[in-house]
């Protein structure tokens, strides 16, 4: 077997797991696939950004496809944050050429701490607030579930949406994590959507702003098609698991599993630029 056919075929299999676990936690599964480029692969910054991008946007575009056929997209709150995303996709694209390598690493590492915390508060079940919130222009949401019948009610503010839309749009084009890292949380703890909704909505908005931040990387030359494509391939195949998975399973184990390989993958990222 050549070389570039061995690691094409590990780049399907890293796609097919980083998709997998995204879909179910409501990711694009970036938050697995810039550590391996940057920490396996040695890809620049701005390389591994546009090409896990490209992982992403194939990864929601095939899973959201499944949420919208299921009829767990919250349809108008997804449209306003993915619609306000788009300016912030390709500002991040841009702004990312002045960020040094080392910047770069460290900021990412950052955000996997976080949304790894996040993942541990998720896992013990302490991170979901049994009280409606009082969000500032909230108002009541009440969602039907084709799927199982029923209907949820949630509290919605559309200008805090709007908010975490535009910077959605930046986180996903600037580190190519699609943003879900910020809109899940919202979602899920401040309106207090169910997991199901969080992850099918969040996906939902990734997918509209996502292929600008795209355009702006491939226009730019920001994109390693030697690993795009069969990470895409993977993600394609990856993102079906983890949609039809994530409305069937709710793992505490795996949960916080994923959440103690962010911490390493964080932990590798940092120590590496420690002089």
């Amino acid at each position: 077997m050549s070389h570039s056919a061995a690691l094409s075929g590990e780049l399907v299999v890293i796609g097919l797991l980083a998709s997998f676990l995204g879909s179910i936690v409501g990711l694009g599964g970036g938050f697995i696939a810039i550590p391996t480029l940057r920490l396996v692969f040695h890809l620049s910054p701005a390389l591994t950004a546009g090409t896990s991008l490209f992982l992403v946007t194939a990864n929601v575009a095939s899973a959201s496809f499944t949420f919208l056929r299921q009829g767990r997209v919250d349809r108008r709150l997804g449209l306003l944050m993915g619609v306000l995303g788009i300016p912030g996709s390709i500002i991040g694209a841009l702004v990312l050429k002045h960020l040094t390598v080392r910047g770069f690493d460290i900021a990412y590492a950052v955000i996997l701490i976080i949304f790894a915390v996040d993942l541990f508060r998720r896992g013990t079940g302490s991170g979901q607030p049994n009280h409606t919130p009082h969000l500032p222009w909230g108002k009541t949401r009440i969602f039907h579930d084709r799927v199982s019948g029923e209907d949820f009610v949630y509290e919605e503010s559309m200008p805090l949406a709007a908010t975490a839309g535009v910077a959605t749009g930046f986180l996903s084009s600037f580190f190519g994590i699609g943003g879900g890292i910020l809109v899940v949380p919202l979602l899920l703890r401040g309106f207090l959507m169910p997991p199901h909704i969080v992850s099918a909505t969040s996906h939902f908005v990734i997918l509209l702003s996502s292929p600008f931040g795209l355009i702006s990387h491939g226009l730019s030359g920001d994109i390693d098609w030697l690993y795009a494509i069969p990470l895409a391939i993977g993600g394609l195949v990856g993102a079906q698991f983890g949609a039809e998975t994530a409305r069937r399973i709710s793992s505490p184990m795996l949960v916080r599993t994923l959440a103690v390989v962010l911490l390493i993958a964080a932990t590798s990222l940092i120590t590496q630029r420690i002089d």
